[in-house]
């Protein structure tokens, strides 16, 4: 089930079978001008399989407790594009050689397919790995992760990435891992910069997973980095972790590998299920847009699934 509120948060999680019907509820966007709604269903059976034979006939759509005509049921098989920063800042000197295992074992974790390309944020954001399919060279590229005297540029790299997101019109699903501390950040913006990024991130339905590492005593907890870092996982439903010793770093990418992948995995074969959207009057006071409550369902037995309104799971 996914749920959107009206303040933009997103919320995600499995569906059971219950009897003949696998049924998900959700909240959605809805606009007197709409004529047709998308949603999208990823299903799996009962062993994990993506489900990739599914019929229109066996998909029902309600809406406001309307049922609503199936136009089309397309299988989408978009691809994951992942971006991994690295605070190669003065925070990391000493921490290179965790940070060079980290990387290893994420990239050995996700699987063949996913564009992945590699950069680090000082002394400002840079290219080490340019996007490629090829998990050798990201390996290869690891050694070329160099600490810098210059302060990281996090907030900076994020803005660049998620313009280039949002100019890249094409259908993929954008995931960002970035990797900083809570050391001096170099990055010059204001807070309308952030907002916008945001805001471009949310329309791409990215998924940001932050792990920052505490680098001594004394620095404070409410320093940018570390809000933006915190503001952006909650957006996008990613995933932040917050470790002190930077070797932990060896174990836990590769476990957010495995999130990847899962991530991956399910988006990767998904139905976009286009339905009559017409007809239905909005309440007086409600405004051209609203908040629709729209569930979905399949009459196949056994299938377990998630349902959103723009395919991402994070």
């Amino acid at each position: 089930m996914v749920h959107h509120t009206s303040d933009g948060s997103r919320g995600v999680r499995s569906l059971a079978a219950a009897l003949l019907l696998l049924t998900a509820g959700a909240v959605a966007p809805r606009s007197l001008a709409a004529q047709e709604n998308q949603i999208f269903m990823s299903l799996v059976d009962r062993t994990g399989t993506p489900v990739t034979d599914l019929q229109r006939n066996e998909v029902q759509v309600i809406e406001d407790g309307q049922p609503r005509e199936v136009l089309r049921l397309e299988s989408i098989d978009w691809p994951m594009k992942l971006t991994v920063l690295v605070d190669n800042g003065p925070a990391f000197e000493s921490a290179l050689l965790h940070i060079r295992n980290g990387l290893r074992g994420l990239f050995e974790t996700l699987p063949a397919g996913i564009e992945i390309e590699l950069l680090t944020l000082s002394p400002q954001p840079r290219w080490i790995v340019r996007p490629t399919r090829d998990h050798l060279a990201l390996i290869d590229g690891i050694s070329r992760v160099a600490p810098d005297r210059a302060a990281p540029k996090f907030i900076e790299g994020l803005m660049e990435v998620a313009e280039r997101i949002s100019k890249d019109d094409s259908n993929y699903f954008p995931v960002v891992l970035i990797i900083g501390s809570d050391g001096v950040e170099g990055s010059a913006y204001v807070e309308r910069d952030v907002n916008q990024m945001a805001n471009r991130l949310f329309q791409r339905a990215t998924t940001m997973h932050v792990v920052m590492v505490g680098v001594g005593a004394g620095r404070s907890l409410s320093s940018n980095q570390l809000e933006v870092g915190i503001q952006m996982s909650n957006i996008t439903g990613g995933r932040y972790e917050n470790i002190n010793a930077t070797s932990r770093l060896a174990t836990l990418l590769p476990e957010m590998g495995e999130q990847i992948a899962r991530s991956h995995r399910l988006q990767s074969q998904q139905y976009r299920i286009t339905y009559d959207a017409s007809g239905i009057p909005v309440p007086r006071g409600e405004g051209l847009n609203r908040q629709a409550q729209v569930s979905a369902s399949t009459t196949r037995q056994g299938l377990n699934g998630v349902l959103t309104f723009d395919g991402h799971i994070p």
